[in-house]
């Protein structure tokens, strides 16, 4: 049972991150009156707290980082080797699939 709950946690976490890297949804978070981006304290996980904290001349150091694969995986509480894994296993058979140019 504890298998089929991460492995649900898992896709949603794939799914959430396409969807961001697609730019399809975004992390929740503001913008300060000098366009800098900051999580929200719900969006906010220990991983950000290495990342440089944005300024004016790199304004989205952390919403590109809140966009990675460790940050989703710390969001959806799974193993971001996991999640790469299923990335890269995702792209894979994306590109292996024939496009209707080719079929």
């Amino acid at each position: 049972m504890k298998d089929h709950k991460n492995q649900t946690r898992l896709q949603a976490a794939l799914q959430e991150y396409q969807n961001r890297q697609a730019r399809a949804s975004h992390p929740d978070g503001t913008f300060d009156k000098a366009q800098r981006w900051y999580p929200s304290e719900e969006e906010h996980q220990p991983c950000c707290a290495v990342i440089r904290s944005p300024s004016r001349a790199w304004p989205y150091t952390l919403n590109k980082h809140c966009r990675s694969i460790e940050h989703v995986a710390h969001l959806y509480n799974v193993d971001a080797p996991a999640l790469r894994k299923l990335v890269r296993a995702e792209r894979t058979q994306t590109q292996s699939q024939p496009t209707l140019a080719t079929a």
